[in-house]
């Protein structure tokens, strides 16, 4: 017995509160517009984050004991974050099986992502994102929408998706169209073992904390790099595959799509009195889901509580030939589909679509007095 804490522990809790200053450092120093609702959304995602690192790493971290837990929500909320998914995350590791098993719900879309890790930064043998991709419609499952899918490195009967070297967690992103009209899944995981958890050592909860502490910087320079990378589309919108992003390599984030989906990012800058005005252009395929979000500088979706800061190919009204035109502005410009921007003048958004192929239309922008929008000329 001691009464001091092991030296193991006590250097990675140090670690640990050092890592949060530093954190705090770089939101303090993030090139932001500035506002009131900027600076504290800024602070308060510090916070969220800070929560969200501990739980994933900390809590939840183990890949022999794997917990399937949604890991975003309307308070917790991930580099971008779309409103219209429900996010779940699980520590795995291809040395060992895993059963997944639940009913897959109404959403059109249940994506299974496999990667590497995010959490301690490293990337074997010089490449790090996405090893694999699915979605639940792929597999077989019963009348009822019951199914059981077998994770593991080696082939299984049934269901089976392959774990690749090096694959670190398996994350879930099951999204709605609308929904006022959804069936949520149910979805759990278990590694197919016997073994029972053993004690928790100081040797393991450091390692976790040095985890937690590398995940935490890892989302605040992601978060504000993005808003950075946004601006490169000042008042438009661009982009490419998440299969393209994952073969590209060239960042941790991109790195990590989904390769049945196809991003866009853009900016918006207006002035008092001015409205952004998005057409969201059909691709030339069917498509399981489009959703467009207006985020604050740290990559965090607007208040959808508040107001309304998204639409869907679903919740929008469409012009005749299938496009979507979104008007983003302060003040309700009496026409569909408003995107309330509330008090700010400046913000990124994010468009997705799943399913939609490898070649989407970018969308037509443009910058509009919100007196000619309001008069319809434009």
């Amino acid at each position: 017995m001691s009464n001091s804490p092991p030296d193991v522990l006590s250097k990675a809790f140090e670690t640990w509160l050092a890592t949060q200053r530093k954190a705090f450092e770089l939101i303090c120093a993030a090139d932001q517009p500035g506002t009131g609702p900027d600076w504290a959304e800024g602070f308060r995602s510090l916070t969220r984050m800070t929560s969200l690192a501990l739980e994933h790493v900390v809590e939840k971290g183990d890949p022999a004991f794997p917990v399937l837990f949604a890991s975003q929500n309307s308070w917790s909320k991930l580099i971008g974050d779309n409103p219209d998914t429900d996010y779940y995350f699980c520590t795995i590791d291809p040395q060992y099986d895993y059963r997944v098993w639940g009913n897959k719900g109404n959403a059109p879309y249940v994506g299974l992502t496999c990667g590497t890790d995010i959490f301690r930064g490293t990337a074997p043998e010089g490449r790090t994102g996405t090893t694999a991709q699915a979605y639940l419609d792929q597999f077989e499952c019963d009348a009822e929408g019951n199914f059981e899918l077998i994770l593991s490195a080696t082939e299984k009967p049934g269901n089976w998706l392959k774990l690749e070297p090096h694959t670190a967690h398996v994350a879930f992103r099951e999204t709605f169209p609308d929904r006022s009209k959804a069936r949520p899944a149910t979805l759990h995981l278990e590694r197919i073992s016997d073994e029972r958890p053993p004690e928790l050592q100081p040797e393991v909860l450091a390692e976790r904390l040095e985890g937690a502490s590398s995940f935490l910087m890892w989302i605040i320079q992601a978060a504000t790099g993005a808003w950075q990378v946004s601006k490169l589309n000042m008042n438009s919108i661009a982009g490419a595959s998440g299969r393209k992003t994952v073969e590209e390599q060239k960042g941790e984030v991109s790195s990590h799509s989904d390769t049945d989906m196809y991003y866009q990012m853009g900016h918006w800058k207006l002035e008092p009195g001015q409205a952004w005005v998005v057409k969201i252009l059909p691709p030339p395929v069917d498509y399981a889901y489009w959703g467009l979000v207006i985020t604050n500088p740290w990559l965090e979706s607007h208040d959808y509580f508040r107001t309304r800061t998204h639409l869907t190919n679903e919740t929008g009204v469409k012009n005749p030939d299938g496009s979507m035109t979104v008007v983003v502005a302060q003040e309700d410009p009496g026409v569909p589909n408003w995107l309330d921007c509330g008090s700010r003048l400046e913000g990124a958004a994010i468009l997705r679509w799943i399913l939609a192929g490898e070649q989407v239309p970018d969308p037509e922008c443009q910058v509009v007095a919100l007196e000619e929008v309001r008069a319809g000329n434009f």
